[in-house]
């Protein structure tokens, strides 16, 4: 009896399969692109791998680029033509808008490939956005008061407030020329905030962050960090 063409191809194929010595990790990608992703949420997906070895693939530890990019292992020993999986969260909190890039390192028992980089991509969407983002200025002096012109844009279709502003005591005191500022759908406006230094010996500079509170569900706080620079008393 003769078999069918295609089934002894087919054999032919297996036979021609060979299982890489040792342990051997393959994932089927190494690369996650979660697309837009709101600002306050967490976006969550999985890499699967394989064990296309002969002997058990044994992942020893996981690292993230930051605190928020979190990996949980499925099981950690996989043994030869076996799969698993590693979850990866992409938590938005705290970013910046834009496109956001972190990475996880799997480390593995795999004599090639003992160290493999995983990398998370999302771009990070908010409705409310400030510019500029950070605030610099270099004074030739000490100078008491110190104004920055703001501006904070709504991309929403619902009006947004900022009720205040939060700063962490740093030898100095920040303000709003006025409250509250309100934006409108899809509308821009101008807005100032407004130092007031205090003076003290051999300090040439004031660095930190500080908070604007509106009255957005996802983006109650806007960090805006500053550096002020003073040129050295003579």
């Amino acid at each position: 009896m003769m078999l069918p063409t295609t089934f002894l191809a087919l054999i032919t194929a297996l036979s021609q399969i060979t299982w890489a010595a040792g342990p051997s990790i393959g994932f089927d990608k190494e690369t996650l692109d979660y697309g837009k992703v709101l600002y306050g949420d967490k976006a969550k997906d999985s890499f699967t791998f394989s064990n296309n070895g002969n002997e058990t693939l044994i992942i020893e530890k996981l690292n993230a680029s930051c605190g928020c990019t979190k990996a949980i292992k499925g099981s950690n020993e996989v043994p030869p033509k076996g799969r698993s999986s590693i979850t990866a969260e992409f938590d938005t909190n705290g970013l910046r808008p834009g496109r956001k890039e972190k990475s996880i390192f799997v480390h593995s028992n795999d004599p090639q490939r003992p160290v493999v980089k995983l990398t998370l991509l999302a771009d990070v969407i908010k409705d409310l956005t400030v510019d500029p983002p950070s605030l610099a200025k270099q004074l030739p002096g000490f100078t008491e008061n110190l104004s920055f012109p703001m501006r904070i844009a709504n991309s929403s279709d619902k009006p947004f407030t900022i009720k205040g502003i939060k700063l962490k005591p740093d030898g100095l005191q920040a303000s709003l020329s006025a409250v509250p500022v309100i934006v409108e759908p899809h509308g821009a406006v101008p807005f100032t905030i407004k130092f007031k230094l205090v003076k003290e010996p051999d300090r040439y500079y004031y660095m930190g962050r500080l908070l604007l509170e509106t009255d957005h569900p996802r983006e109650s706080e806007i960090e805006i960090r500053y550096l002020i620079k003073l040129g050295k008393a003579e």
